[in-house]
């Protein structure tokens, strides 16, 4: 970066920081089914209107020591990260597509990631308008890019966009409902909600249908990775402590198959990978049956995961 693009990263640091305020009031009063725009700011906690300097970003939460001015109810920490988060998206597009137009959907796509997985972590809800919205600005760009070559990315390369975008959208949609309906074979339920079926159809428009897979496939490896910690800590802590070991040993073993290799007789190699499986399987079913029980949420959503995919995707692919 040069000295002259300093200004202009400070400036839109600032813009970031300022929607990040309003992407708060989208969340809580989308989440209550308030007006956005009606009445103005005030405390969630004690209702009383806030003054301008009390809803500077970030700042105002620091000079207030993260409690409101009038009941000095504590404020969530989630106005200030909601705030910063929304910065650094700006100054990332911008670092990475410049003032284009691409920048411009490409700040629109990462407002509607970000506001979509906060709603998802704090309630488990996705707003359907906040999925057709996504989708659909993902179809125009679709058909811009028609037109105008220099928005194709690697998504489009050598396609026609708009028929990427609607395959893409089909195959968010029947990928997730096929592995959501998948549920009903194992645990008697939706393995996922309907508002992510909404998700990843939005994000099949905005990815194609290749890259859309490959979205939804890393979303997996991330949830997997995250939520993992917290099963084996519920599980322990529900007195469950064999399941937990039954894994570390699942992994240690794995782990001497894999360094052992064509090392030693294939008899003991086929006879560990049996042992393996065989661990693998006991574990399954351990799992299956926490799923089934009603406080067996040991589980991080699905959407911030597959969110997650979709920013590395944006920088990567778009």
């Amino acid at each position: 970066m040069i000295n002259s693009d300093i200004p202009v990263v400070l400036f839109v640091a600032v813009v970031g920081l300022c929607f990040g305020s309003f992407y708060n009031v989208v969340i809580l009063r989308g989440l209550s089914g308030e007006s956005i725009a009606f009445p103005g700011s005030k405390c969630p906690k004690c209702n009383t209107p806030l003054k301008w300097w009390h809803n500077i970003p970030v700042l105002s939460y620091l000079m207030l020591g993260g409690k409101c001015a009038f009941c000095k109810c504590k404020i969530s920490v989630q106005y200030p990260l909601v705030e910063l988060i929304t910065m650094l998206l700006f100054i990332a597009a911008y670092l990475k597509w410049g003032l284009t137009v691409k920048t411009l959907f490409a700040l629109l796509f990462f407002s509607l990631f970000l506001i979509t997985t906060v709603t998802d972590i704090l309630e488990r809800v996705i707003l359907t308008r906040h999925a057709y919205i996504l989708g659909g600005a993902g179809g125009v760009y679709a058909i811009l890019a028609m037109f105008y070559p220099q928005l194709n990315g690697e998504v489009y390369l050598g396609q026609n966009p708009l028929l990427v975008s609607i395959l893409g959208i089909a195959a968010g949609v029947c990928v997730m409902e096929l592995l959501a309906r998948s549920g009903y074979l194992i645990a008697g339920t939706r393995a996922f909600g309907e508002g992510d079926s909404y998700i990843a159809g939005a994000l099949g428009a905005i990815f194609g249908w290749k890259y859309i897979l490959i979205v939804l496939a890393a979303g997996f490896v991330v949830q997997f990775v995250f939520s993992l910690p917290l099963f084996l800590i519920n599980t322990f802590k529900s007195g469950e402590k064999l399941t937990v070991i039954e894994f570390l040993l699942f992994m240690i073993l794995a782990a001497v198959m894999w360094f052992l290799g064509n090392r030693v007789e294939q008899v003991i190699y086929i006879s560990g990978l049996v042992l393996l499986a065989l661990i693998a399987l006991h574990l399954i079913r351990n799992i299956v049956r926490d799923i089934k029980t009603p406080s067996g949420c040991t589980y991080l959503p699905y959407v911030p995961a597959m969110i997650l995919a979709a920013f590395a995707g944006m920088f990567l692919w778009w």
